[in-house]
């Protein structure tokens, strides 16, 4: 069996850890960070993202019996700033999850599978000057963001609220929010985090895409503060917000066409490969899918040459297809009214409300919706 590097234990390099080593491989997990560690983010876990770590063994009754803090999510929003807005219930639940509690989920998954975990830094592909060319197979890289082409940013707050001043939809909503002075794509979110409590925590932020982004003049955490002002619903939370902590900024790799995602033995997953949702920002499905197909590469192939092609194939099979469609749908809502449209559709049409929200929940694949919305 070939020796193998996973370089990141995020979601994508522990689920690509987790099914290498089940297959027998010898795997060294490393990560700069020791864990339990915290990553910023907006903590949402789609109904995708909890169907794809089912494969890991992890399924929601374990999530509620061993995450410290999480909040199933029933219902989605989608509005526009203090406009028009549309809610609607899923049957599948998805879940908020601090990422200092998900990520350790998996990480505990990967090592009881068999991964061996050391704290390495390595510096963006630097393989050969830290010895993992010669020293290993396969490499694979899921060092996240920092190794993907940043093209969005984004910024979230942790607020706690007492019980009784939220509603008990607000407990199990995600809400979207667009507004114009975030761009056209631009977006901000209110999820909550942590429900069993009195207490209860949301992660409010806003992302911007960078190509929106250098128009705007203002940096990102005015944008935060605008948004927060400008919207009714984030202004009144605020108001009776019992403690808040400093927003923090972190950077998005989102979807971007032509993409190649395996370079000689080095194998690109989750945000080092840009697989992050173009439309929503999430991220955590597809990184945990990329690690699974991935592995699939690896166990297929007899050859360094043969995993990098059969991996760059499954991920045009897999992924592709419907980061192009996310694509498509975020030029076309770069027409003024789009956004305002699509919420007013959303209203009238229960069909199209469905398919958008369950597209937006991880349910159903962008290129599916594009297809419905012709008939």
């Amino acid at each position: 069996m070939p020796k193998i590097a996973i370089v990141g234990a995020g979601p994508a390099g522990c689920s690509a850890g987790y099914h290498l080593a089940k297959s027998g491989h010898e795997v060294t997990l490393m990560d700069k960070n020791c864990f339990p560690r915290d990553k910023v983010c907006g903590d949402g876990i789609s109904i995708e993202s909890i169907q794809a770590v089912s494969m890991m063994g992890i399924y929601p009754q374990d999530i509620r019996k061993l995450a410290s803090e999480y909040a199933p999510i029933d219902r989605f929003l989608l509005g526009i700033s203090n406009q028009i807005s549309h809610s609607e219930m899923t049957q599948l639940e998805a879940y908020c999850i601090p990422r200092f509690v998900f990520d350790q989920l998996l990480y505990e998954k990967a090592i009881g599978a068999g991964c061996s975990f050391i704290t390495q830094s390595v510096r963006r592909n630097d393989w050969h000057h830290q010895g993992l060319y010669d020293a290993f197979d396969t490499i694979v890289d899921a060092r996240g963001v920092s190794a993907g082409e940043v093209n969005a940013i984004a910024i979230r707050a942790y607020w706690v609220l007492k019980r009784q001043d939220l509603s008990q939809t607000a407990l199990i909503e995600a809400q979207i929010h667009f507004d114009r002075s975030l761009g056209v794509n631009g977006y901000g979110w209110i999820f909550p985090v942590s429900t069993q409590h009195d207490l209860i925590r949301l992660n409010v932020g806003v992302g911007v895409w960078l190509d929106e982004y250098s128009r705007l003049k203002t940096n990102i955490i005015q944008l935060f503060k605008q948004f927060i002002h400008n919207n009714e619903t984030t202004r009144q939370m605020l108001s009776q917000a019992v403690s808040q902590q400093p927003p923090k900024v972190f950077p998005l790799a989102t979807a971007k066409k032509g993409n190649r995602v395996a370079d000689g033995k080095v194998l690109r997953i989750g945000d080092a490969a840009n697989l992050t949702d173009p439309l929503t920002g999430e991220g955590i499905a597809n990184a945990v899918l990329s690690g699974f197909h991935a592995a699939q590469a690896v166990n297929m192939s007899n050859t360094p040459s043969a995993i990098a092609e059969n991996w760059q194939y499954l991920y045009e099979s897999h992924f592709e297809a419907d980061l192009r469609a996310a694509l498509r749908i975020k030029a076309f809502r770069k027409l003024s009214s789009m956004n305002y449209l699509l919420i007013w559709l959303m209203k009238r049409n229960p069909r199209v409300a469905q398919q958008i929200t369950h597209a937006v929940a991880g349910v159903i694949p962008y290129n599916e919706v594009l297809t419905s919305l012709k008939y």
